[in-house]
Order: structure tokens, then C-alpha cells, then sequence
């Protein structure tokens, strides 16, 4: 039974996740409104089916629920959204982009990112 609702909740957050970023528009509106709000970012750029990128799904629920309203988390799948990787400049995967408050990037990261290495960073940037 744990099994039937871990594997349904990663589902709900893949869906979650993509649903919210799946075209550059998208993830271009995310970004604008982030800002609009005062949140910083992080963008994780990976792809659907990428183990480092699979592995980093439950840090990224653990960002959005620990720094809610405070960090916007983002997904692009980058078999979906080829342009926003291009943009950021990301070509391994997964890669981790923190923008500040006002849109900067503050930080980059790639690979896997232990959700404990991470809270520095954010620390550093005043979160």
C-alpha cells in the first residue's frame, strides 16, 4: 500500500510540475510572476526519466513546502522545453539555477543536489 501511494504521489508532483512548465511561455509567466511576488527561484532543468533528475523530485517537495512563499520551484523538462534550457545556458543535466528576488542568478549547480547542501545556498541569498 505505501508503495501504491509513494508511486501516486510522484505521479501527482510529476504532473504538478509539468503541467506548470511545459512551454517557455510558461516558465517565462512563472518567473515574471515570482518576481512580481518577491520569491527567488530555483529552476531545476532535467528531464522526465533522468535518475539524478527522478532523485531530486522529493528535495524539490521539500523546498516547496519548507520555503513556501519564499522560493518558487520550477521544473523544465528540457524533451519539452528545449528554448529555456538554451537560454539558461544549461547542457547537462539535472541543473540546478537560483535566482534572486529581483531575477539574477545568484548560484548554479549541476547534478544532484542534496536538499542539505542546498540550504546554504539559500541561506547565503537571505532565505
Amino acid at each position: 500500500m505505501k508503495k501504491l501511494q509513494f508511486i501516486l504521489f510522484n505521479a501527482l508532483l510529476t504532473t504538478m510540475l509539468l503541467a506548470s512548465c511545459s512551454i517557455e511561455a510558461g516558465v517565462d509567466d512563472l518567473l515574471t510572476k515570482a518576481r512580481k511576488e518577491g520569491k527567488a527561484v530555483m529552476l531545476e532543468i532535467g528531464s522526465v526519466g533522468c535518475i539524478p533528475c527522478e532523485k531530486m523530485r522529493p528535495i524539490m517537495k521539500k523546498l516547496l513546502d519548507n520555503y513556501k512563499g519564499k522560493l518558487e520551484v520550477i521544473f523544465v523538462d528540457i524533451k519539452v522545453d528545449r528554448k529555456t534550457a538554451s537560454k539558461f545556458g544549461v547542457y547537462m543535466i539535472p541543473t540546478q539555477v537560483f535566482l534572486d528576488k529581483t531575477g539574477r542568478e545568484f548560484y548554479r549547480h549541476i547534478g544532484f543536489f542534496p536538499y542539505e547542501d542546498i540550504v546554504p545556498v539559500l541561506k547565503k541569498a537571505g532565505l
